[in-house]
């Protein structure tokens, strides 16, 4: 071998190294985002936050599980007004058909389809709902039926992500809807949210008493912006009886959406208040 051909092998041999140290420092560092829960939490809270910055957004919603021993869905569309706690959403829920879904912070106001009215409304346009006072062995199925997540209202994701343990994972990147999205896997204590958000304590109960835990798992995709693009809540794991549930939320479009209002009062019937005083 000339001194030419020694002096190109020396070559190839450091670039060859150089490549090697390249690609393990991106290794390195990829491993290390993925091996820090703390970061990809603290991703998630302060994506969380963002979104609720942002006002509103557009929403899509998704549903599906058990409900009163059969499987039901729940699919909507809408918008949501994070700064006043309203959600309006068109739903389809499955056995009954369209509903039409205004939200107001704990409250739940729907419109039924006719045949649904003389039986639940009393010939009344719209039934409430407090979402406080659903019976424990119904709670399951109305945040099924609602279709949209554990508190029934998509104004209260961010209130929720808020409490995401430091234990959360990176995914990695995926796409929804065209666009481009971290996806984190991770757990919300319900018990900090009820802690940090008073108003959602008795959300806690519910699942403590209706399934036993205070723990929410969550799939999380925050886009770009650094804004919430989906979340999916698993509402009962799939190994327990009947199955599991869960909930899709989908976001996009932020930016300040009108507050939803409730309907007139005339118009809707109290079903906590008119059944507790015997006018069932």
């Amino acid at each position: 071998m000339g001194p030419d051909d020694a002096g190109r092998g020396r070559l190839a041999a450091l670039a060859a190294l150089l490549c090697l140290a390249v690609l393990a420092g991106c290794s390195t560092g990829e491993d290390a985002g993925a091996a820090d829960p703390a970061t990809a939490s603290r991703a998630v809270r302060d994506a969380a936050a963002a979104t609720a910055a942002a006002g509103g957004a557009s929403v899509t919603t998704a549903s599906a599980g058990p409900a009163r021993g059969r499987p039901a869905s729940t699919t909507g569309t809408g918008t949501v007004d994070f700064r006043g706690g309203t959600a309006t959403l068109a739903l389809r829920v499955s056995r009954l058909g369209a509903v039409n879904a205004v939200l107001v912070g704990r409250t739940a106001y729907a419109a039924l389809p006719p045949r649904a009215v003389g039986d639940l409304a009393r010939g009344r346009q719209w039934v409430s709902v407090d979402l406080d006072r659903v019976d424990v062995g119904l709670f399951g199925d109305t945040v099924v039926q609602l279709g949209a997540g554990a508190t029934g209202n998509p104004a209260d994701l961010p209130a929720l992500l808020a409490g995401l343990r430091d234990d959360a994972a990176l995914v990695g990147p995926e796409t929804i809807d065209g666009t481009p999205t971290t996806h984190y896997r991770g757990t919300v204590d319900l018990t900090a949210v009820a802690t940090a958000t008073p108003g959602l304590a008795p959300l806690v109960e519910r699942f403590r008493a209706e399934l036993a835990t205070s723990a929410l798992p969550v799939e999380v995709w925050v886009d770009d912006a650094g804004r919430l693009r989906r979340v999916v809540e698993v509402l009962r794991p799939a190994d327990l009886p009947g199955g599991g549930a869960t909930a899709t939320t989908t976001l996009a479009d932020p930016g300040p959406r009108p507050a939803a209002t409730a309907p007139p009062a005339v118009g809707v019937r109290n079903l906590f208040a008119e059944l507790g005083s015997g006018d069932g």
